[in-house]
């Protein structure tokens, strides 16, 4: 057995009893609910062994590797800085900077930097844009001609059937980016997301190392938990959802119970149960993407700038309270009402509260208390009803929704 094995063999995160998470008559342990890839370490000062998980997935033995640093514009000021170049210090290493949301344009530079390195592996180290863009670049590098115009015919193609393995590191703790088999593209010029999917995109291995969390903005964290929030309850009531994804989204809203009670600055403890949820999170939607709260925020993102979990958590509660009135009429979900109406309990019960209701009121009174910006309504709510609607996450929701349906939601927000 590899040191990489063993190591992922015990993970040093705590367990917590909480994602012993039961749905149905099924029950998934910590290590099945992590079983499969990505390839995972996890836990302080992981950040360490990055060389040696990158070596563990690159194609290519023998000499140093060749690797391309993916970071964010902010990277030169980061407490991290020095701890990850000197982790890849084995490495022959570039240096590549996404300073904002990918696009088609930056996809195609960054996947023309891959290949002028020669690069064996890809360390994308930040937030969800930044392995977003490493994860679409690495993929895209297999490519014969890299161009715009061509990452945007792969978003809706699929991406290569090969590319260079990527090593995803995240520093903030909801995008779930680094389980995930498919990567956010923003085409501005069209004023749409695009999503790069494929097994190529899934990035290799995940370090989650909790200690990349200190110093975290409070805005950037109260953004980063409604995304997981959503991405937890969207994977266990999609109509794609199965058994797994859901127990994987219960088990994120557990991990995060007690700071919807009780919201406070992360320490240790805090630290590794945010990570881990987002982790989760991330496998969850690996499986059963996401549906309406994420269709919904991709126009409130592009039309009124709103971080992208933030968006989400919006209309997180109002579409909990649709969502768990569901019918026969208007179930989408082949599977019937009851199984939706399940799926939503069992995130209740693992979140800790007395079913859906209460479970959508924490999270209004959540986003009341969180640092991000007072949002009463949308003056162009209608549009945005119909560009959601314009989404394949949208056709995930296991109720049947409507323009008029979600232009409501969106002027009666709280």
């Amino acid at each position: 057995m590899s040191a990489l094995s063993q190591h992922n063999a015990r993970l040093s995160f705590t367990r917590n009893t909480r994602v012993d998470v039961r749905m149905s008559t099924s029950r998934f342990s910590y290590d099945a609910l992590l079983a499969g890839p990505p390839r995972l370490l996890a836990g302080p000062g992981e950040l360490t062994r990055v060389a040696s998980v990158a070596e563990a997935v690159a194609d290519r033995a023998g000499g140093p590797l060749r690797a391309l640093l993916v970071v964010g514009g902010g990277f030169h000021r980061r407490s991290w800085r020095e701890p990850v170049l000197t982790a890849l210090r084995p490495f022959r290493v570039r240096l590549a900077v996404q300073p904002d949301m990918p696009t088609p344009d930056c996809v195609a530079r960054l996947a023309a930097q891959v290949r002028a390195h020669r690069a064996d592996v890809v360390v994308a180290v930040g937030g969800g844009s930044v392995m977003d863009a490493g994860k679409a670049a690495a993929a895209m590098s297999a490519e014969s001609v890299i161009t715009a115009d061509r990452v945007v015919e792969a978003c809706e193609e699929g991406a290569p059937s090969r590319g260079v393995p990527v090593v995803a590191v995240p520093t903030t703790c909801g995008t779930g980016a680094e389980a995930t088999p498919f990567a956010t593209v923003w085409d501005r010029r069209r004023g749409w997301k695009l999503s790069l999917r494929g097994g190529a995109v899934r990035p290799a291995a995940a370090v989650l190392d909790p200690d990349l969390l200190v110093g975290l903005p409070a805005d950037q964290l109260a953004a980063s938990l409604l995304d997981t929030l959503a991405q937890g309850v969207e994977a266990a009531w999609s109509t794609r959802s199965d058994e797994r994804s859901a127990a994987l989204g219960a088990a994120a809203w557990a991990e995060l119970a007690t700071l919807l009670e009780r919201p406070r600055p992360l320490g240790p403890a805090e630290r590794r149960s945010v990570l881990l949820a987002g982790h989760y999170a991330g496998r969850a939607i690996a499986t059963a993407g996401t549906t309406i709260c994420h269709a919904l925020s991709y126009p409130l993102t592009l039309r009124h700038g709103l971080r992208h979990g933030h968006a989400c958590g919006l209309t997180l509660a109002p579409v909990l309270r649709y969502n768990a009135a569901v019918g026969e009429s208007d179930c989408a979900d082949p599977r019937g009402p009851a199984r939706v109406r399940a799926a939503i309990a069992g995130v209740a019960r693992a979140a800790g509260a007395d079913g859906p209701g209460d479970l959508a009121g924490r999270v209004e009174s959540f986003l009341a208390a969180a640092p991000l910006p007072r949002v009463a309504g949308f003056g162009d709510a209608d549009r945005i009803a119909v560009e959601a609607l314009g989404y394949d996450r949208a056709a995930g929701n296991p109720r049947r929704v409507d323009a008029r349906t979600l232009a409501r939601i969106l002027t009666n927000l709280p």
